[in-house]
């Protein structure tokens, strides 16, 4: 035994190296070695001062794609067995739900219980409201379990059903329940899906093919929260209620308002009059695609780590920390640390949690094909736990068993976990008419006026709104909320009284008010948030004055959130929308106004006009100089500022014969080498065929996709100096192969003679 220990060491210190000289570079799938859980707790690069256990792990566990606490501090973990075919998705009842808990905070599970086997396709999962609410396309269950026996009291009941399948990456997935009572989660831009209740016609349904999606446990009202992004596998709420969501291929990170438009991978924007969609908060980069997203607002981890985003990287694999700096009613996604190098390119970790304990909880779903097109170990995953090393354990927590008054208590935990745990049993109550509301709005009203920060008055107000404080008897406590000292009880007060679109009418001149004066950005930007939730009177006074604003020109998120609320106007009451237009201080607006007025249908982009022609050229040029786009498909030319961590133009064939090309005539210099240099892109779902021709002749031909292409971007180099001396017409074509995802992206497209 002695002999194989300094081998094992050799072995892991070899693995590490590799993988070190792996990271930064992208990868679908990889050749590494399977890593038994302690082997891998032993390649990680754990930060100073912490530890890392192994919470649970196969044989327990296989293909976990989900995990939540649950009030008695357990976790629930969601098996997808059924991921690998996604593609060609068979009704096969394959995931579980299994029951772990640690009875001595030791962060290791010690015992392990079934809850249901007989789910299609899971892909998220919450608990609350005396049940488990789980993503399970095409529909959003509720299994109830009322008496919290861990037996499902019913089969699941569909709560929803028309959730898209046609990309299993980007179904509903990332449940989390927001400090106003309801259930949060993400959906990306492949996958298309026309929700609504059971039974419910076309026309009484919501279309969906990317953003951030809520649904309220006690009124069952589905709404869209916001639209755009591209996969979002992460989404969390700040100590202030501000949502943020981490994505993959664009930038990973985004401050997530209702009602915004953001921007969104490879499709157009639903509403083609956006115009400036939303983009990244972030100033930095990884490689492209993260999942998970979770604050971390407990005190177990040293003071510098609260109120940082930990979040995972799953082409890094790593674990990754941000923390947000305010700017104007939004924040800058600054770089705190790569916290966690795991060193194996099997750990593919895209979910976390933060448990009762303070520890960070991450899951692996752990396979070198990290995409999920195959499974190269199957029945493999783990739950890790990385805790301060020498942290205090802690006594397993029991929300259910408590008093109203304790959970009323709790919302002064330094751990939010307790907080958000205690809110939604204090919601739950109040539903089912099991709370003793007199002591509650009690104890609530005095912590409000005690509270001396905003968070603090923020769980205080959140407390209060889901157990009914501010019902419509008594809604002019809310109303007294407007003019607090507190910008954030101010914003939040309006987020609330707009909350079911039927606010009273004594608040309108009070917003007209705070539109035309409040000093705070970020209450400007509720307001702006809450116009579209408004009666048609409110809105013009309300998004008149937020128009004059000076200091908000360069603002990332006003103006752009006070044309959404704009635009479903325009055409409606074109005169007072011209009158905006000639008044405001924002000079986009004014623009946009004039640009809505004089369009038409969106335009058809086999069929484009001479001004959207200009665009396409002019986008063109500034990547691929001299050259000319014809026959654009899909989409148009679209410009992105970031994809894959780059700017680049997109294209796509204009059908399944007629790609889309790149042309230009030029003379190529006697005496040199010229070289045409291009760097280009494929869908992360998707291929194409690059062709390039030099006078009809095919100098080049190959597929570009992710089995073809070893990096992010093909750098191809094709040789033109034995056209030295002659005119030249180069054609690079983006040609359709078959028929899926046939977009091209482009980086450059240089000419270089030496």
């Amino acid at each position: 035994m002695k002999t194989l220990i300094p081998l094992l060491c050799i072995s892991i210190l070899a693995i590490t190296s590799s993988h070190a000289q792996n990271r930064g570079k992208q990868h679908r799938t990889s050749d590494a070695p399977f890593l038994t859980p302690k082997e891998a707790v032993a390649n990680m690069s754990i930060p100073d001062g912490f530890d890392v256990s192994i919470y649970t792990s196969e044989p327990h566990i296989g293909e976990p794609i989900a995990f939540t606490f649950d009030a008695r501090g357990r976790v629930w973990v969601v098996e997808n067995y059924n991921y690998v075919n996604r593609r060609s998705h068979k009704n096969e009842q394959l995931s579980r739900i299994q029951i772990f808990e640690d009875t001595d905070s030791d962060g290791v599970f010690d015992t392990k219980k079934l809850f249901h086997d007989k789910i299609t396709f899971a892909s998220g999962i919450a608990i609350g409201y005396g049940g488990v609410y789980l993503g399970a396309p095409p529909n959003l269950v509720f299994i109830p379990d009322a008496n919290r026996d861990d037996i499902p009291d019913a089969e699941p009941e569909v709560l929803l059903d028309g959730w898209g399948m046609q990309d299993r990456h980007e179904t509903l997935n990332s449940f989390i329940w927001g400090p106003d009572g309801w259930l949060y989660g993400c959906q990306g831009v492949f996958t298309h899906s026309l929700i609504g209740k059971p039974g419910a016609s076309k026309n009484d349904r919501i279309y969906l093919d990317a953003g951030i999606w809520r649904f309220h446990p006690e009124t069952r009202e589905f709404e869209i929260f916001a639209r755009g992004l591209s996969n979002p596998w992460g989404f969390d709420f700040n100590d202030l209620g501000h949502g943020f969501a981490t994505c993959c291929v664009i930038p990973h990170l985004f401050h997530i308002v209702q009602g915004g438009i953001y921007h969104k991978q490879s499709r157009p924007n639903l509403n083609p009059y956006t115009y400036a969609p939303i983009q990244t908060i972030r100033d930095h980069t990884h490689l492209s695609a993260h999942g998970g997203a979770r604050f971390y607002l407990a005190d177990t981890f040293p003071s510098e780590y609260r109120d940082q985003l930990f979040m995972c990287n799953i082409h890094e694999h790593a674990v990754l920390a941000d923390y947000m700096e305010p700017n104007g009613s939004t924040y800058i996604g600054r770089h705190g640390s790569d916290f966690m190098p795991t060193n194996d390119l099997a750990w593919v970790g895209f979910s976390m949690e933060i448990g009762p304990d303070g520890g960070v909880y991450i899951l692996d779903w752990h396979d070198t094909d990290i995409c999920g097109n195959a499974i190269n170990f199957p029945k493999s995953g783990r739950i890790y736990r990385i805790m301060p090393k020498n942290a205090k354990r802690i006594a397993r927590p029991n929300i259910p068993s408590l008093t109203d008054l304790e959970l009323c208590q709790l919302q002064n935990h330094p751990n939010d976990w307790f907080v958000r745990q205690a809110r939604t049993e204090l919601h739950h109550r109040t539903i089912s008419g099991k709370l003793n509301q007199k002591v509650v709005h009690k104890a609530l009203d005095e912590f409000f006026v005690s509270s001396k920060t905003s968070p603090k008055r923020l769980r205080a107000l959140w407390a209060q709104h889901v157990t009914k404080r501010f019902s419509k008897d008594a809604e002019e406590r809310l109303i007294q909320l407007l003019s607090h000292s507190d910008q954030h009880v101010r914003a939040w007060a309006i987020q609330l009284l707009s909350e079911d679109k039927t606010p009273p009418s004594s608040i309108k001149s009070i917003l007209q008010k705070l539109a035309q004066s409040d000093p705070s950005p970020t209450v400007r930007l509720y307001l702006a948030a809450a116009v579209p939730r408004l009666p048609l009177e409110y809105r013009f006074p309300i998004l008149n004055a937020l128009s004059q604003h000076t200091e908000d020109l360069d603002d990332p998120k006003l103006p752009r959130m006070i044309w959404f609320a704009l635009e479903p106007l325009v055409t409606e009451h074109p005169k007072k929308a011209l009158a905006l237009a000639a008044q405001t201080k924002i000079p986009f607006l004014t623009e946009s106004v004039a640009r809505r007025m004089i369009s038409g249908s969106p335009q058809n982009y086999k069929k484009p006009n001479q001004s959207l022609r200009a665009k396409w050229a002019k986008a063109i040029e500034a990547i691929a100089p001299g050259f000319k786009v014809v026959n654009v498909g899909e989409g148009g030319v679209l410009a992105l500022e970031s994809f894959r961590n780059e700017k680049a133009i997109q294209t796509h064939p204009l059908d399944k014969k007629t790609p889309c090309s790149l042309k230009r005539q030029l003379q190529i210099p006697k005496g040199k080498s010229t070289l045409l240099k291009i760097r280009c892109s494929y869908h992360p779902h998707g291929d194409w065929q690059l062709r390039v021709l030099a006078n009809s002749k095919v100098l080049h031909d190959q597929i570009v996709s992710f089995k073809t292409v070893k990096s992010e971007w093909l750098e191809l180099e094709v040789d033109l100096t034995k056209f030295a001396g002659q005119k030249v017409d180069l054609t690079l074509e983006n040609r359709p192969n078959d028929w899926r995802n046939e977009f091209g992206f482009w980086h450059s497209v240089r000419l270089v003679s030496k």
